[in-house]
């Protein structure tokens, strides 16, 4: 058991058109990072911590998470 959190890349809000090429290197970014996650459908990064996940642990995966994407 555990959470589960998607958070879906698009190219652009108003058309919605799914950025795969982005989410991958956001993925791989993160891997470097130390985050691991998967992908799916292409663009959605699926992330599944466990439920005894700590506070700082979550601050510190969100911030990976938040470098990688500004730097994709």
């Amino acid at each position: 058991l555990g959470l589960l959190i998607g958070v879906e890349l698009v190219r652009d809000r108003a058309s919605m058109e799914p950025a795969p090429d982005e989410a991958e290197r956001v993925m791989y970014r993160c891997l470097e990072l130390g985050l691991n996650f998967k992908l799916t459908m292409g663009n959605i990064l699926t992330l599944t911590p466990a439920l005894t996940l700590a506070r700082e642990e979550m601050d510190q995966a969100i911030g990976i998470l938040d470098q990688a994407i500004g730097e994709v």
